[in-house]
């Protein structure tokens, strides 16, 4: 080895996310004993023909989140990119993101690698940048949303409208921090690249290529009002997709009383969950665990909201297995 050479140093990854799907599982297996598996099996046999409904849904969803990324890209003068190929890449970015504990930074990143073909690296960056900052955006208002939703229930649990009023305040937060970046602009990645790279006492590198995606990710303000509504109108169709998936569900499962807002309302919180435990394959465990605790506060059986996750999550797996497919395919 060179004197200048650096020793690699040990990945913990892998081992972070075998230590978080052990919990997960855990997690699962005593929610599972807690509830009841009878009337867990029940529930997702009950779901039957529907399944098929729901996988549509599911991929209508990424659909969505493909044409935003299509319009991002188009915004800031990169064209190239179709449908087809956003599509696919969001396809396999979430079968990654699922499977490691990285979420976020292992899903985005698979999706500019895989339309390196047709979108230079900077613009791929920026437009993904942008996707994920409107898909940010959308999901702080379903959460606030569907947080202040649970608050307005007379008969609710003390810890639960605890939680319900600190995710609030979490989201005023987060709007206030949004708001001071809009109107700041602050050079955030290449800081952080400079930070980065005196941490490890190299010099930085790129600097040019970062200011020119902070350009292009502060150039939205710029844009016109029918493209960031269409931007807009991209996510809530990708929320309005999920809140008829869990509803179709609920339909299924033969809760009787289970409403759209219902419905609403167990989206919002499963929005919570992956935005908290990412870290976590697959979100096993902690998925079961949030509905059922949100089905029973909305007066829906615990073993249902248990089955409405396991059930939402093979659909996951139906979706994860063609996206781990084109990234197969990709690397031909």
């Amino acid at each position: 080895m060179s004197p200048s050479a650096t020793p690699s140093r040990p990945s913990y990854a892998p081992l972070v996310g075998l230590v978080a799907a052990l919990v997960g599982v855990a997690l699962l297996v005593l929610t599972i004993r807690q509830v009841g598996w009878t009337g867990i099996r029940e529930g997702v046999g009950a779901v039957g023909g529907w399944f098929a409904v729901i996988v549509v849904l599911g991929g209508a969803r990424f659909l969505a989140r493909a044409r935003s990324w299509v319009l991002c890209a188009g915004q800031i003068g990169s064209p190239g990119l179709t449908p087809g190929a956003a599509f696919a890449a969001v396809l396999a970015g979430d079968a990654v993101g699922n499977l490691t504990p990285l979420g976020l930074l292992a899903s985005e990143p698979t999706k500019v690698l895989l339309v390196a073909r047709i979108l230079p690296t900077s613009p791929a960056l920026t437009s993904v940048a942008l996707d994920n900052g409107f898909y940010t955006v959308s999901v702080l208002v379903m959460i606030a949303a569907g947080a202040w939703a649970l608050v307005r229930q007379v008969a609710l649990d003390p810890a639960i409208r605890l939680v319900a009023e600190g995710v609030l305040a979490a989201v005023v937060v987060a709007a206030i921090v949004g708001a001071w970046v809009a109107m700041r602009r602050p050079a955030i990645l290449s800081r952080l690249a400079q930070l980065a790279a005196r941490a490890v006492g190299r010099e930085a590198r790129s600097q040019d290529v970062l200011r020119d995606i902070e350009s292009r990710f502060y150039g939205v303000f710029a844009w016109p009002g029918s493209a960031l509504w269409a931007a807009a109108g991209w996510q809530a169709a990708f929320h309005l997709g999920a809140i008829l998936e869990v509803w179709v569900i609920l339909q299924a499962l033969s809760t009787g009383s289970a409403s759209l807002a219902d419905a609403f309302v167990l989206e919002s919180a499963g929005r919570l969950v992956t935005v908290l435990f990412k870290v976590i394959p697959f979100r096993m465990g902690v998925d079961e665990v949030g509905a059922a605790v949100v089905a029973a506060a909305l007066g829906i059986p615990a073993s249902h909201g248990v089955a409405l996750a396991l059930v939402r999550k093979l659909r996951i797996l139906v979706w994860n297995a063609v996206g781990l497919v084109v990234l197969a395919r990709s690397r031909r």
